[in-house]
């Protein structure tokens, strides 16, 4: 649940249908016994002492990591849940069958291409063949950025990154955005940081990369030499990115330029072909997110020679594509990404990576079908009766804050007011008519992200729709969208024990409510708060606002940098700030909000022996049940702006009275902060 950064991808209604599927109980295990998970706990651990064992110990005990998960807890749950769900969907579609160009025969069709394995092997790399032919026939500069236009129209890597997305300081524009990339591993740290875990997956990259070369045709020693090759020029395009803390302040990562700005800023390259090849041709304004690093990039096609960049691009294009070729490379990729950089001992199941892909290249006409069978309008009512309470109180709030001025609590109040709940599935449906679907597996990946890429593009120029989704509603996720100010909710979240209709709303605001509210302080964290009414990047503050207001986020920051993992692995409290901030206070407004749901009527007794806060309290900590593998919590500590699950719940519930109050939390127990260190903001 972070900050909308258009990682996935609804004009024309459309309406379709691939049968009924059935779906029994048994892939939700709660479905029959609404409540507290009460064998999750561990009574034996003081609630004063450690809540994150206390409400999850049982469950930690009970559970490991399945051999093909990183890590595991409620969301991996429901997210296989989901997928369940999604691939009854997909065979019904392949099953009904449709006319050419229909949702039942695109999603039918993409779904049995995908689980042709037979195909997909006898096929081997023959389908990457004319890409490969077009790397091997670049032959100056021009046809460089000619070859990278068109893998950046295709979905792959290679140099930097372009999308289509929203201009931060006008969020009615929509302009191309040019970002550093063209890097297999995570961050900048992990080539240019000497930290022992660094160099061991240089190393391993390194291997992987010569792999790579190995199984698609070259010798040992031309495989070597072209996987140094590899490294020596994404260190070189690392030394220039910018660091991943950097990257979170929106002021630092938007530079506003034209073609001759670029020109300017990164000369050598011919820029205006770039942008005529994306299907750009007249870019207008658009945004560079690290004008050093396109500096970097420029000049660094002028001191590597051709052929060390049609190395590079060649392995741009098999890493992007090794995981949807045959089963060598998939294996090769799992070894590296899913292995040694994140612990998992085995591949997922093939059904399960497919169901994945469906939902990037056909999410929202997946997601149709999703809504129809498996999302209740009860449900939605409810939550939006909880999202506005919400939004109610957290008014109230800014009403009452003491360390904020007249003039910024007025334009506080009006952004609260403005912001746009999205709750379960859009209103309006995307339209796939144009998007080819064959029996070839790989072209219809590479179809699906060309169309997509199109999608984007046709909106430079065009009023942004504000009724778009940037999530489709199977994913179990919610975000906040400064651009958009609004919160969106997916129907795949809305599950127990994040929400069920069927129970008391001490436990639907202690998990959806505190979603809820964790969405919405996005909107006033370190960086939304940066972003106005409007969606725009604009400082709304006063000078003395906005000072008091940092004092109080350094307290986050020093309380969550003192956290350790692994015994010696700090979180980074900079990193990790926004969705503390969001987890904090998110969860101190969704418990008033609650208490005002209740109108001064007493909560039902529960017959569980908890009172309703402390109902509230575990709730909260039980939609954090998780495990991680060390490799997947050591990569999270490094590139992930959440902190782990542990350090969520007792980093937030320890800032709270009202959980003090609660569990009898007193002086010199583990759980308890002194007042001038805990965080009160919102």
């Amino acid at each position: 649940m972070t900050r909308f950064f258009s990682l996935l991808m609804l004009s024309a209604l459309l309406v379709w249908s691939c049968g009924e599927t059935d779906t029994p109980n048994a892939d939700n295990p709660e479905a029959e016994s609404p409540g507290l998970r009460l064998g999750n706990m561990d009574t034996t651990v003081s609630p004063r002492e450690d809540f994150f064992h206390y409400t999850n110990g049982g469950y930690i005990a009970q559970n490991e990591i399945p051999p093909e998960e990183s890590s595991w807890g409620v969301f991996q749950e429901l997210r296989d849940g989901n997928d369940f769900r999604v691939r009854e969907i997909m065979e019904a579609c392949r099953t009904a069958g449709g006319e050419k160009g229909s949702i039942e025969q695109m999603v039918g069709d993409y779904y049995q291409a995908a689980m042709d394995t037979a195909a997909i092997e006898a096929a081997g790399l023959s389908g990457i063949e004319p890409l490969l032919a077009e790397v091997d026939a670049i032959a100056n500069t021009e046809d460089l950025i000619a070859v990278l236009a068109k893998f950046h129209r295709q979905g792959i890597s290679g140099g930097f990154t372009f999308w289509i997305d929203q201009d931060d300081k006008n969020s009615q524009a929509m302009v191309a955005k040019l970002y550093q990339g063209g890097m297999g591993l995570p961050d900048r740290a992990y080539y240019l940081d000497d930290n022992p875990r660094y160099q061991t997956l240089r190393t391993a990259y390194e291997e992987y990369i010569a792999e790579v070369h190995r199984l698609t045709g070259a010798e040992e020693a031309a495989a070597a030499e072209s996987a140094a090759t590899v490294m020596k020029m994404e260190t070189a395009l690392a030394q220039s990115a910018m660091g991943i803390v950097e990257r979170r302040d929106p002021d630092k990562t938007y530079n506003r330029m034209d073609l001759m700005g670029l020109e300017t800023v990164a000369p050598g390259l011919d820029w205006r072909a770039y942008f005529s090849g994306i299907g750009l041709a007249e870019p207008g304004d658009f945004v560079v997110g690290q004008p050093k690093f396109f500096m970097n990039f420029a000049d660094m096609t002028a001191t590597y020679s051709l052929g060390e960049w049609k190395t590079y691009i060649r392995w741009s294009l098999l890493r992007s594509l090794a995981s949807d070729l045959n089963r060598e490379l998939v294996m090769a990729d799992f070894e590296f990404y899913g292995k040694q950089l994140n612990g998992a001992e085995q591949i997922r199941p093939r059904w399960k990576r497919v169901v994945s892909g469906a939902n990037r290249a056909l999410g929202m006409a997946i997601g149709k079908k999703y809504v129809d069978q498996h999302f209740s309008p009860t449900a939605k009512k409810i939550a939006l009766e909880m999202v506005d309470n919400i939004l109610a109180e957290m008014t109230e709030r800014l009403g009452q804050l003491e360390w904020m001025g007249e003039e910024t609590r007025e334009k506080a109040i009006y952004k609260v007011s403005t912001i746009t709940p999205k709750i379960g599935y859009p209103d309006k449906w995307r339209d796939y008519t144009g998007l080819e679907i064959t029996d070839n597996y790989l072209q219809n990946v590479l179809n699906a992200r060309a169309f997509n890429f199109q999608y984007r593009i046709d909106k430079v120029g065009k009023p942004v729709d504000k009724t778009e989704w940037g999530l489709p509603p199977q994913i179990v996720n919610a975000f906040y969208n400064p651009s958009m100010n609004e919160i969106v909710f997916p129907a795949g979240i809305l599950q127990a024990p994040f929400f069920d209709e069927r129970v008391d709303l001490a436990l639907n605001y202690g998990g959806f409510g505190a979603v809820i509210g964790h969405e919405l302080i996005h909107a006033f964290d370190d960086q939304g708060s940066k972003f106005d009414a409007d969606g725009n990047l604009n400082n709304w503050w006063t000078e003395e606002d906005r000072k008091n207001f940092e004092a109080r986020t350094q307290l986050v920051v020093d309380q969550y940098n003192a956290y350790k993992v692994l015994d010696s692995l700090p979180i980074n409290g900079r990193l990790t700030l926004g969705e503390n901030i969001a987890d904090i206070d998110g969860l101190r407004i969704s418990f008033y909000a609650w208490k005002r749901s209740q109108t001064g009527k007493e909560a039902p007794a529960s017959g569980d022996g908890f009172t309703p806060e402390q109902r509230f309290f575990i709730n909260y900590g039980q939609i954090w049940s998780s495990k991680m593998r060390d490799q997947y919590l050591q990569n999270m500590i490094a590139t992930n702006p959440h902190s782990p699950a542990q350090y969520r719940v007792i980093g937030s519930t320890s800032n709270l009275p009202e959980f003090y109050a609660a569990f009898n939390v007193q002086p010199g127990d583990p759980m308890y902060r002194p007042d001038s260190l805990r965080v009160v903001i919102w």
